[in-house]
């Protein structure tokens, strides 16, 4: 187990225990959803000395430190963290190295989890022991604001099916329902802290990193899914729009050609990578063109085909030196 130093009231750090899960929630400037994603996490169905709430706080300047400590009192089992280093992957590190529970359960401050989330967790583990790296289950959208006319759920649902399954080679789940053995994070050093969001900035491919690492590593690792480990998400009025799909799509393409430079490495594999992503395009690019035809709205058609095409538009840009960065939400 970690020994962790942290700020808890004034009191001493605390014991090293053992218990079944650590829900590690990474938060930067959002105390508006915050308290109802802890809350999620604190009111599961599981008894509270089988888990623990560990929030990493990623230098917010919003008053959360101070909302978090004073749930601390009446919530043995909630911890404050903080991590003046800015970046998801890094906070999401910290929360894990932290963490107590023998598995690692991300959730992101503007989700809520279903409160038998855990308890699905545990009965999953227990029925699937063997090579067992990590579960999940879909993400559903909620939302506080209207959503446009043409707007569909499944624009902003992460799922891979509606039965329990293993993933197949290169699939991966989602960062904010996803539940790590400890050990398998320990082994391979957990998130690539040069990915994924930093403050306001919009990163991707933190968790990608992580599974591709895994799927290269091992010959059967077993990432198991269900439908019922239940996640819902934030939607904000700013990813109902064509810029938040260019943003994402844009920032997911960079990453990509960080990767494709990592695994081709030298002026040859930089070459090979421009070929074959240029290849790709000249595909993609007029099949995507020819699809506006069959739809009434340019967001539907957006939203439904483009993502991937601009995304190897970025990829491209990345290969041949260009960095990009993007703000994914307001300062």
């Amino acid at each position: 187990m970690v020994y962790c130093a942290e700020f808890r009231s004034g009191l001493n750090p605390l014991p090293l225990i053992s218990m079944d899960f650590s829900v590690v929630i990474c938060t930067y400037n959002r105390l508006d959803h915050l308290m109802a994603s802890v809350s999620s996490a604190l009111h599961q169905s599981l008894p509270a000395d089988a888990y623990e709430v560990v929030v990493v706080d990623n230098a917010s300047t919003d008053g959360t430190a101070a909302a978090v400590q004073a749930l601390l009192p009446d919530h043995g089992n909630l911890r404050y963290m903080h991590e003046a280093r800015l970046g998801l992957a890094t906070a999401r590190n910290t929360g894990w190295q932290a963490a107590q529970g023998q598995y690692v359960a991300f959730l992101d401050d503007d989700a809520k989890a279903e409160n038998n989330w855990l308890e699905t967790a545990k009965r999953l583990i227990a029925d699937n022991p063997t090579n067992l790296r990590c579960v999940g289950g879909p993400i559903h959208p909620f939302y506080t604001s209207p959503t446009p006319d043409w707007w569909l759920d499944k624009y902003e649902i992460r799922t891979r099916g509606a039965v329990q399954r293993h993933l197949k080679k290169g699939e991966f789940f989602s960062g904010s329902n996803m539940i790590w053995l400890k050990s398998v994070l320990e082994t391979y050093g957990g998130f690539e802290s040069t990915a994924g969001m930093k403050g306001n900035q919009l990163g991707m491919g933190e968790e990608t990193g992580l599974f591709r690492r895994i799927w290269e590593a091992e010959e059967s690792p077993v990432f198991l899914y269900s439908p019922d480990l239940r996640v819902y998400h934030w939607v904000p009025p700013e990813k109902m729009t064509m810029a938040y799909i260019l943003k994402r799509a844009t920032a997911n393409g960079q990453f990509e050609a960080r990767f494709a430079l990592s695994q081709n490495p030298g002026f040859g594999g930089r070459l090979k990578s421009i070929g074959s992503t240029l290849k790709t395009l000249a595909v993609q690019i007029p099949a995507v063109l020819i699809k506006r035809l069959q739809y009434k709205t340019t967001e539907n058609w957006y939203f439904d085909h483009c993502f991937i095409p601009i995304q190897n538009v970025s990829k491209l840009l990345g290969l041949l030196g260009f960095k990009i960065s993007v703000n994914q939400r307001k300062q």
